[in-house]
């Protein structure tokens, strides 16, 4: 199945593509997507992040991935990943 990832930011598209989209098993869950594409970025990049989702903010179709994190994935989701925002 089709799942979309869409990256915002600038740190987050130094090691992602602004938009991809991805051919996932239809068994996958959310927690599979992550770590694909933690491996992908180690892969690319050399780098390794753990726990991407504890350094980016991830959204799946609008909401939060904390509320969504075991969700099997469906065709045409989209997975928005958004760099850290600080301000003052």
């Amino acid at each position: 199945m089709k799942i979309v990832v869409k990256a915002f930011g600038p740190e987050v598209t130094s090691l992602l593509a602004r938009e991809k989209i991805l051919d996932m098993d239809s068994s996958s869950t959310i927690a599979d997507l992550v770590r694909r594409l933690e491996e992908e970025i180690k892969a690319n990049h050399g780098r390794t992040i753990r726990m991407l989702e504890s350094s980016f903010t991830i959204l799946v179709n609008g909401s939060p991935l904390r509320t969504q994190r075991g969700r099997s994935l469906k065709e045409g989701d989209v997975v928005t990943i958004l760099s850290p925002i600080g301000g003052g």
